[in-house]
């Protein structure tokens, strides 16, 4: 990967992680997504007059992203609503490069190197002492089974759209479509979940809506854009270094508890990240 894309990379990073804070020290997170999302999908829909329709061979492959990050975002608000950002976030993230290895074996035949291996053998621990780090406490299973479901829907949507980027033949026209029929397909589900009431609090939360909506469409724009150019497995794996930005956010921004145990637990995991995505 190159320096230009790393660095667009781990500006995304950061800028994924701040999203997730937002949503997270929110008191509703299913209206604070379908917010957001509703911001992307404007956004997205100003592109579409410019970008060709999906070809029929694409369809499917939206289709079934949009089930994908559906899936993610519901999983998402469950973890946030049973652990804290320093805790669920690295715990959902952190596990997407180890499915992602795995999808990209089964589906794609990538077979990773030796040290790739030991990266991944590193956000394994990694992610293992946090959850002994909850087990000391109380073992939360809702958490994990959250955490594991985020992270096995991001891993899968990540192969996913990143074959639909070049069956597409254009990254941003698929891009566009994506955000719109996904987020669109969540603001009914949330409107579904929450009733009437959806409206009204959409409206009062436009400030952290505007905010949170703008930073997720453009982490998710440059992260659609390194898919279509970079290996799957490097541009997920660098795309987890929103991890620490997390843990710094959540300690520093939100006063949770960044315990010696979590920190070196989050450092592990990101350590194991950045080996799968520098070591080839």
């Amino acid at each position: 990967m190159d320096l230009f894309t790393l660095t667009l990379m781990l500006a995304a990073g950061v800028m994924h992680a701040s999203w997730h804070g937002l949503v997270k020290s929110g008191a509703d997170q299913v209206i604070n997504l379908a917010g957001m999302g509703l911001v992307a999908t404007v956004c997205a829909a100003v592109v579409l007059p410019f970008v060709p329709a999906p070809p029929v061979a694409v369809w499917p492959v939206l289709v079934a992203s949009v089930i994908l990050h559906n899936g993610y975002k519901v999983c998402l608000a469950w973890a946030y609503k049973r652990g804290d950002l320093v805790q669920a976030f690295p715990l959902a993230r952190g596990a997407v490069p180890l499915f992602a290895t795995a999808i990209g074996f089964v589906a794609l035949g990538q077979v990773p190197s030796f040290r790739q291996l030991g990266g991944i053998a590193l956000v394994s621990v990694g992610i293992l002492l946090m959850s002994l780090e909850s087990s000391r406490r109380a073992f939360n299973a809702p958490l994990f089974t959250a955490t594991a479901g985020a992270g096995l829907a991001v891993a899968s949507y990540s192969v996913l759209d990143a074959f639909g980027t070049r069956l597409y033949g254009d990254w941003l026209g698929f891009t566009a479509w994506l955000i719109v029929f996904d987020n669109l397909t969540y603001l009914g589900l949330s409107r579904a979940i929450r009733g009437p009431a959806l409206w009204p609090n959409l409206l009062r939360l436009r400030v952290r809506i505007l905010a949170s909506g703008g930073l997720g469409v453009a982490s998710f724009v440059v992260f659609l854009w390194a898919l279509s150019r970079h290996a799957v497995g490097s541009v997920s794996a660098v795309r987890e270094t929103s991890v620490l930005f997390a843990m710094l956010i959540g300690a520093l921004v939100y006063h949770e508890p960044l315990s010696p145990w979590r920190a070196v637990s989050g450092i592990l995991v990101v350590a194991g990240i950045v080996m799968i995505a520098v070591w080839k």
